[in-house]
């Protein structure tokens, strides 16, 4: 019966995932000495933290993740010849293989087998006492950042300038997550709702310092999630592209005269709006850096969104952007309201860009 259990673990490691929310879950075991790279195996059932986290990818946000990666990876694969490796998550310390080890080796029973040089790995840090970090919040975070290296695969100095903008991406997701209502057994939206950047995304905490500068505000993590959780909360949310933008990330074609953004669902619809505009602005060689290059992005790839896009990015950073002095937060509401609405009114029809308030910093 071991010998069949053991089987059974090794071809499910090395074949394809059937479902989009199936995953690997690992744990780091210790190197047996310092020049071998750290072994990885199937994360026992018996280990808390690994059946703590397989509840929270169960039901729930934790599960939407899994099939938001799943759909990313399979338009990666579609669109720019990605090479598709199941969803992989490793508890421990995170750590990276010698540069000579081949791949990481995985020990399943009595079977030992390589993971793909390269393969991405989520990693989960369980190292620390659990009061002082939130499991969700390191899923959250570690599936973020495995979706933007899919969606673009940047290094060395590129990788640095949009880190911001990656960063935002995730705090975005870290918001939606602590709203998320979940059937799970297990829920940690209050830890979720205690991180600043719930609140501050919230309020629109990262644009409100009337002396926040423009070149500020566009790579600040704060204000990139919370133009993202404003742009997802509208009707652009809701609203559906051209079906041709979702066929890459379905596994089957839809039904006929059944669009393929019905079979997503809201969360994911605006995913793969974003997550599309995002990649195709990668592959023609202006790969979003900030949020300025973002929100061009969203709006040139559905020029039928543009107007609501563009109004609520000026709305959330008060203009700063294409003026060369911003809306002053602390005025009359119904003051800032006109000035916004004119100003959007003026980039739509050309008389201003976005980045006209990009100049001297103030």
């Amino acid at each position: 019966m071991t010998r069949l259990i053991a089987v059974v673990l090794a071809a499910t490691l090395l074949g394809c995932a059937s479902r989009d929310d199936d995953f690997l879950l690992l744990r780091r075991a210790a190197a047996r000495d310092a020049a071998t790279p750290a072994r990885l195996e199937l994360a026992s059932r018996n280990d808390a933290e690994a059946s703590y986290l397989r509840n929270l990818l169960a039901a729930g946000f934790g599960a939407e993740l899994l099939r938001t990666y799943a759909m990313t990876k399979r338009f990666a694969a579609r669109t720019w010849g990605y090479r598709d490796t199941p969803t992989t998550i490793a508890l421990g310390v995170p750590d990276r293989p010698a540069p000579d080890a081949g791949g990481r080796r995985v020990r399943v029973g009595w079977w030992t087998r390589i993971l793909p040089e390269g393969a991405p790995i989520v990693w989960i840090d369980d190292s620390g006492p659990r009061r002082a970090r939130s499991t969700m919040a390191d899923l959250v975070s570690g599936i973020s950042d495995a979706i933007t290296d899919v969606v673009a695969p940047e290094t060395g100095v590129a990788y640095s300038r949009s880190r911001p903008l990656r960063a935002g991406y995730a705090a975005f997701l870290q918001v939606v997550a602590a709203e998320w209502r979940t059937p799970a057994v297990i829920d940690d939206r209050d830890d979720l709702r205690r991180l600043p950047v719930f609140a501050d995304v919230r309020a629109n905490g990262g644009a409100l310092p009337a002396y926040a500068d423009a070149r500020d505000l566009i790579d600040n993590p704060t204000v990139v999630a919370t133009v993202l959780y404003r742009l997802a909360s509208s009707d652009l949310g809701q609203r559906m592209a051209e079906p041709a933008v979702y066929r890459p990330f379905l596994e089957a074609e839809p039904p006929r005269d059944l669009h393929p953004a019905l079979l997503l669902g809201a969360f994911r619809n605006f995913q793969a709006k974003l997550l599309a505009a995002w990649s195709r602005a990668e592959i023609a060689n202006r790969p979003p850096h900030n949020l300025v290059d973002l929100v061009e992005a969203y709006a040139d790839a559905y020029p039928a969104e543009r107007a609501e896009a563009m109004r609520i990015f000026l709305v959330t950073t008060y203009g700063a952007t294409a003026l060369p002095a911003r809306v002053h937060p602390g005025a009359p509401p119904a003051e800032i309201e006109s000035q916004l609405a004119t100003l959007t009114a003026d980039v739509l029809f050309g008389r201003r860009g976005l980045r006209d308030g990009l100049g001297a910093r103030r």
